[in-house]
């Protein structure tokens, strides 16, 4: 499905778990993979360029540790805001999805974890990969879980989900209305577009819920043992396109799990 990734990366914790994941893309069809560090311009504690070397040899050493038949391996450092450099760099080598890990080595160096996670998902023009730090880096995708609200916007996730699911073990969706959805008509609208997405995801279970998306999603992964959660970076609001989307931002946040953020391609 993704043929390039760009893999942001800063040699912290998180970067096991990344490592894994993208061992398992290459094995769904992965065939090149960029490794690009930033040089952070945010803190003044940051690494200078004058250590550029020092990296230059981490990343040489990276790649070529990745590096397998069916998959070259490249990298490059550059030197700016996190967020914006990592897509500005995917943007330039043609990347069809952005994988970095969700957590950073300190509160001081923000790489994956908080601002930047949630600057490179506001800009990023094509599908974002945040992969959690956990004890256990497993990087299966037995069961996937598709949060949809039905609109447009969703749709480019749900083609995405709908790639994936034929890999998984298991694939669940759900639409989840707030208080004010939840009346007859918007539940009948969800029970069709869900039984739309049923005629073509073979095995496909489907739930309704009711509450804040961000809880329920949340609770959800949980119960279910969720291994990726798919959604759209916004929903049904078209005041949101430049802002990313409660629900997503949550994701971002609070979830343990893998995220796969989408954006609506038809812009």
């Amino acid at each position: 499905m993704f043929k390039h990734a760009l893999i942001g990366i800063d040699f912290s914790p998180a970067w096991p778990c990344v490592r894994r994941r993208v061992e398992a893309l290459r094995d769904s069809g992965l065939e090149r993979v960029t490794l690009v560090y930033v040089l952070s311009s945010r803190y003044p504690s940051v690494p200078e360029e004058s250590h550029r070397a020092w990296y230059e040899q981490r990343l040489t050493e990276e790649a070529g540790q990745l590096a397998s038949p069916g998959l070259d391996v490249d990298w490059q450092i550059r030197t700016g805001e996190p967020g914006a450099e990592l897509v500005a760099a995917a943007d330039d080598i043609g990347a069809d999805l952005l994988l970095m890990g969700s957590r950073g080595q300190s509160r001081f160096h923000e790489f994956f974890l908080g601002s930047t996670a949630l600057d490179t998902a506001r800009l990023a023009g094509m599908p974002l990969w945040l992969e959690p730090v956990g004890e256990e880096c497993l990087a299966t995708d037995q069961t996937i879980l598709l949060a949809t609200d039905g609109s447009t916007a969703a749709k480019s996730a749900e083609a995405v989900f709908a790639d994936l699911a034929g890999r998984a073990q298991r694939a669940l969706a759900v639409t989840v209305l707030d208080d004010a959805g939840s009346e007859s008509s918007a539940v009948a609208e969800a029970k069709s577009h869900l039984a739309e997405l049923s005629e073509g995801i073979a095995s496909l279970e489907t739930r309704i819920a009711e509450g804040d998306p961000r809880r329920v999603l949340t609770e959800m992964a949980d119960a279910e043992d969720v291994d990726l959660l798919v959604l759209g970076k916004r929903g049904r609001n078209p005041l949101q396109q430049l802002l990313l989307g409660s629900v997503a931002e949550a994701a971002c946040r609070g979830l343990d799990v893998p995220v796969l953020l989408v954006p609506d391609q038809s812009m």
